[in-house]
């Protein structure tokens, strides 16, 4: 999917739909060829008598058929069957992403760099779509593969144009055949960019407190997608026990239960922005508990200082959970800087590091259960 979407944003596809494809569907390859046409009563073209008189004995010696030759021009060629071939696939690769929105758009719109990916693939959706409406290319064959003999029969073709539809064409056999090697030179190696390295430590601390669970024999229930419509991002079960984690969201309980969500909607101030990064909740036999776990992207001093304080007011913040028979903890992940110690159930705070942390959390685990 990824090679896909890379594939559609490339400078091979935006060539192949500004530059080569107005050229090939003005100027079609084409060769001239004799066709004979059957039809009673009319003459169109040079009486080919030997056939009109088969066609006649065919048909009870009707005198009104006549099967005339005619001058014609064939655009079904290799290289334009390759043409409608690429321009096929392009057009159902970009619906895969935009459903029929592209039917929106007029016939002159343009990408460009500034857009969203999804709206740049909108345009080539559109774009192949008006190309596979002109009527020429309509009397051209389908193909169901383009073969590397049709990629040389292209290459061949004296108009430069062709040629450089051979080379697209190759390019697209290696994108599909190699996506990984396809992507790897696409992006210089880079398959995956982070947009923000904080949030890329946050979902990283959340799959290893996943994995850490898995470890201490816990088993994952449910995945909810990031981002997505799902409340949870894991729920995971052990012995009757359940533990569910959220991923920048609240749990009912702890939306019910804020002493400062009112001081915030006062002053017209988004609550989404007060949500901990990752929130544990756990119902084991021992009773319920809520960890709320705070990540810091820092080996700093003063941010992990932040970072603690910042905790230690949404430990605040919460507190009235725990007339709700739910006891409240915090943790707080920083990347380094942070001394080792071992878990301790009677602390309300435990500061970990990226690479202790896990320790920390097994701890917990271990003891709740």
């Amino acid at each position: 999917m990824i090679a896909d979407i890379r594939l559609l944003l490339s400078k091979e596809v935006r060539e192949l739909l500004n530059i080569i494809a107005p050229k090939v569907v003005s100027r079609l390859s084409k060769e001239s060829i004799n066709k004979h046409i059957t039809d009673r009563g009319v003459v169109r073209g040079r009486i080919d008598w030997q056939r009109t008189v088969g066609a006649r004995t065919t048909r009870g010696n009707d005198t009104s058929i006549y099967v005339c030759s005619r001058r014609a021009q064939d655009f079904n060629l290799p290289e334009n069957r390759v043409f409608l071939y690429l321009i096929r696939e392009i057009n159902e690769k970009a619906r895969n992403f935009v459903a029929e929105d592209y039917l929106n758009l007029t016939w002159y719109a343009e990408y460009s760099q500034g857009q969203k990916w999804v709206n740049n693939i909108s345009v080539i959706a559109a774009k192949t779509a008006r190309i596979l409406r002109n009527p020429f290319i309509s009397k051209i064959g389908s193909l169901h593969e383009v073969t590397g003999k049709a990629i040389e029969l292209t290459r061949k073709n004296r108009q430069s144009h062709y040629k450089e539809l051979a080379a697209i064409a190759a390019r697209f056999n290696y994108c599909q055949s190699k996506p990984i090697s396809f992507l790897m030179e696409e992006l210089n190696g880079n398959i995956f960019e982070p947009l923000n390295k904080d949030t890329l430590y946050e979902i990283a601390v959340l799959f290893k407190t996943i994995r850490t669970a898995l470890d201490c024999g816990w088993k994952e229930e449910k995945a909810g997608l990031i981002g997505g419509s799902s409340k949870t991002a894991s729920t995971l079960v052990k012995d009757g026990c359940e533990l569910k984690l959220y991923f920048q969201k609240l749990p009912s309980v702890m939306a019910k239960n804020s002493d400062y969500s009112n001081i915030m909607f006062s002053y017209g101030l988004s609550e989404s922005l007060r949500r901990p990064d990752i929130i544990l909740e756990l119902k084991t036999h021992h009773g319920d508990r809520l960890v709320i776990i705070e990540v810091k992207r820092s080996s700093s001093r003063s941010y992990l200082v932040d970072g603690t304080y910042k905790l230690l007011g949404y430990l605040k913040d919460f507190n009235r959970v725990s007339c709700e028979g739910i006891r409240l903890t915090g943790f707080l992940v920083g990347w380094s800087g942070i001394a080792t110690q071992s878990f301790s159930d009677g602390n309300e705070v435990h500061l970990y590091n990226w690479h202790n942390y896990a320790d920390g959390l097994a701890g917990l685990l271990m003891s709740t259960h």
